[in-house]
């Protein structure tokens, strides 16, 4: 998989957020074997909207993340939903304006993967920002982030 680092690097910032919580309310780490099988990683299939693919972890509160490419540049998108939103409704609020065109894009890339972490079903989606907000501050020097927000 072509984002395989941007998945370890989340991983291991999320081991590192887990440090801060209680054992009840561990947050999973991505497992790039069956995040597609569970549906928490979605490859897109571009000018297929509601087609062959479908929002990870919808209708949930957490973080989410999308992955694309622009001139063979790698970049992600990290965001959260939390108490008042849905993971689903902030992908569709990003990806919308693309429906009916070939491609689905953030800022000139081109988004390939959907990735997302379903944080009430654990019980704490008040987290969602606390989490996003860790995720952008240690990844922005690690990868290619194309957060406008929070991305300085």
């Amino acid at each position: 998989m072509r984002f395989t680092e941007e998945f370890n690097e989340i991983n291991n910032l999320i081991n590192k957020f887990n440090h801060f919580l209680s054992d009840n309310c561990q947050i999973p780490l991505f497992d790039l074997e069956t995040g597609f099988t569970t549906k928490n990683i979605v490859k897109i299939v571009h000018g297929m909207w509601g087609g062959e693919w479908s929002f990870p972890n919808n209708q949930t509160s957490g973080a989410y993340f999308l992955f694309g490419v622009k001139e063979n540049q790698k970049g992600l998108y990290v965001g959260k939903a939390s108490m008042s939103s849905w993971t689903s409704d902030r992908i569709y609020h990003h990806l919308n304006p693309y429906r009916k065109k070939e491609q689905y894009l953030i800022d000139g890339y081109v988004i390939e993967y959907i990735a997302s972490i379903d944080l009430s079903n654990l019980g704490i989606p008040f987290i969602s920002p606390a989490l996003e907000e860790f995720l952008i501050l240690n990844l922005k020097d690690k990868l290619n982030l194309i957060n406008k927000m929070g991305n300085k």
